[in-house]
């Protein structure tokens, strides 16, 4: 399957196996080491937030963001 991810103004192709939770992917070393983020990142599809568990759809553009920047509840 490839996806797409996005960092800021950073794009990467990646190719992962059927199944990919985005958990994964947010703790992935190699994509950490291209974007140079860290885990404090929230993951979104679409513009809707995904849970770490929920899987990664064939095609999907991932788009992670910094959670730094939200407002404390």
């Amino acid at each position: 399957m490839q996806v797409t991810l996005r960092y800021g103004v950073e794009t990467l192709t990646k190719t992962v196996s059927e199944g990919t939770k985005i958990g994964q992917l947010i703790s992935d070393s190699n994509v950490k080491a291209v974007f140079g983020m860290g885990d404090n990142v929230r993951a979104l599809i679409n513009g809707v937030e995904m849970g770490s568990d929920v899987e990664v759809p064939n095609g999907a553009t991932v788009v992670f963001e910094t959670r730094c920047n939200q407002k404390a509840a």
